[in-house]
């Protein structure tokens, strides 16, 4: 499948209870399609966002979003409102064990594009750790 689609994702990350917020945004080509009742939306992350040379997938069913990065940095998330699941977070550093606990999950996505919203929280050891928002739009060539 070629690039079809323009994708802008907004990120802002803060420690829990810290006031300081980190924000990255981040805008490129990448591939937008729905199979069997899902969404697939498919980029290269950058040196912006700290996951250069990595593929991510992010996969959009009607109850739940995963997002699959594969190349350098290689992790598999899942978020289901009202379920926490684990992951191995691939780092520059290293992996880190991680849990995903979702708090929105928002998805406005159509045949056209649109847009998600995802905000959770990563914890380390059971302790709130990371509080993310990701608002993640599709804009599909039409061309």
């Amino acid at each position: 499948m070629e690039n079809n689609a323009m994708i802008l994702l907004k990120t802002l990350q803060s420690a829990e209870g810290e006031e300081e917020t980190n924000e990255i945004e981040l805008q490129t080509k990448g591939k937008f399609a729905k199979r069997n009742g899902k969404f697939y939306i498919v980029y290269e992350e950058s040196e912006l966002t700290g996951f250069e040379n990595t593929t991510t997938t992010i996969k959009v069913e009607e109850n739940s979003v995963s997002m699959i990065r594969h190349g350098k940095y290689n992790t598999k998330m899942e978020f289901r409102l009202g379920e926490k699941s684990l992951c191995n977070y691939q780092t520059p550093y290293g992996a880190i064990p991680v849990g995903v606990n979702p708090v929105l999950i928002e998805n406005n996505l159509g045949a056209d594009g649109g847009d998600i919203k995802l905000e959770y929280i990563l914890d380390i050891d059971n302790c709130d750790y990371l509080v993310n928002k990701l608002n993640l739009t599709v804009t599909k060539n039409l061309a």
